[in-house]
């Protein structure tokens, strides 16, 4: 089998700064004072993976000092999954992490003390990819059709709704289930019809290497769960509340600005991690990831704001698809808007 090269992905105690200046950070001005530059506090997040063009625009932020400016020495960790960087998170090793706001629902479920402060993926980017040619245009299509994907995972349970919402017969389609490793393996050596993958990562970057359908988004058809966001520990929203609006004034700015200089966004993150993805295809996932940062009900609202609906919404999944949810849960058992700006409208 041809070899393939594929992203590093597959698919992971702070002392506040006080002080009115510190305060004044906090939705968004911009701190230059000495002081605040001399007592900046070190805050450690864990990625949810392997660095990818997504996370861009936080090494452009500590780049261009926007953390700094909070009273931030932000330190960033590199992550080998959402289930390890809550570890890492509830372990008391890192502050702050990025983890999948589904495992997350099902952490708290379980009695997980954790808590969303920011959306950072909000539309699901998953989508059903295949080869030019393979007849594969709508979701129907599939029926008939072999398929690669890995048994038990997050994106198995998201098929599952997927065929569910499109009124598809699962039943009709072929699945070669593998390990996550191969899967795109077997995919892009058509020894399958079609596979699944990240439109804007794993998808984007396939097709430079072969001619391909359109990708069939999921979020498209009815199957939306709100992805990666920034979580807390519950204890640190009580002891850490002024950090946090800190932090993410710094890391909206760091949104904002990074997603519009973007080709700035890669070279800093290529920069900070040498053995990344080469910085073209850092900067086609940063480029690629704004319209996944809101959904139709939050794209209003301002980087990181969440809405009830769409939390509701991914409950529903969850509880029906991955299991671990025996009770109704609400938005705000999971996530809390205290450290984020005013919604927009």
């Amino acid at each position: 089998m041809k070899k393939l090269t594929f992203s590093k992905m597959n698919r992971r105690r702070f002392l506040g700064v006080a002080g009115g200046a510190a305060a004044g950070m906090a939705f968004g001005g911009t701190l230059t004072t000495p002081a605040i530059a001399q007592s900046a506090q070190g805050v450690t997040l864990r990625l949810d993976f392997l660095p990818q063009g997504y996370h861009a625009p936080l090494f452009y932020g500590v780049k261009k000092g926007f953390y700094k400016e909070a009273g931030i020495d932000l330190q960033i960790n590199d992550g080998k999954g959402t289930t390890m960087a809550l570890q890492s998170l509830s372990s008391g090793n890192d502050m702050i992490a990025i983890a999948n706001y589904a495992t997350v629902v099902q952490s708290v479920a379980a009695g997980m003390p954790i808590i969303g402060i920011g959306g950072m993926i909000q539309k699901l980017p998953d989508a059903i990819i295949s080869h030019a040619g393979s007849g594969i245009k709508a979701p129907k299509d599939m029926e008939g059709k072999t398929m690669s994907i890995p048994p038990k995972s997050g994106v198995f349970r998201l098929f599952q709704a997927f065929c569910a919402s499109s009124g598809v017969d699962i039943n009709k389609v072929k699945q070669v289930q593998v390990d996550p490793a191969v899967t795109l393996q077997l995919f892009m050596s058509k020894q399958v019809d079609f596979s699944t993958a990240w439109v804007f990562t794993d998808a984007s970057r396939l097709a430079l290497q072969s001619p391909m359908e359109k990708p069939i988004l999921m979020a498209d058809h009815g199957v939306n769960v709100l992805g990666n966001g920034f979580t807390v520990r519950k204890d640190t929203v009580a002891s850490q509340a002024e950090m946090l609006k800190r932090f993410m004034a710094a890391t909206i700015r760091s949104y904002d600005e990074g997603m519009t200089d973007a080709e700035n966004a890669a070279a800093a993150m290529a920069e900070a991690r040498p053995t990344a993805n080469n910085v073209e295809t850092l900067l086609r996932e940063c480029r690629g990831m704004r319209p996944f940062t809101s959904t139709a009900r939050s794209e209003k609202l301002g980087f990181g704001h969440t809405t009830p609906a769409d939390w509701e919404a991914t409950i529903a999944v969850v509880s029906k698809y991955f299991g671990g949810v025996e009770k109704k849960m609400t938005m705000a058992e999971l996530f809390t808007a205290d450290f984020l700006p005013k919604a927009k409208s």
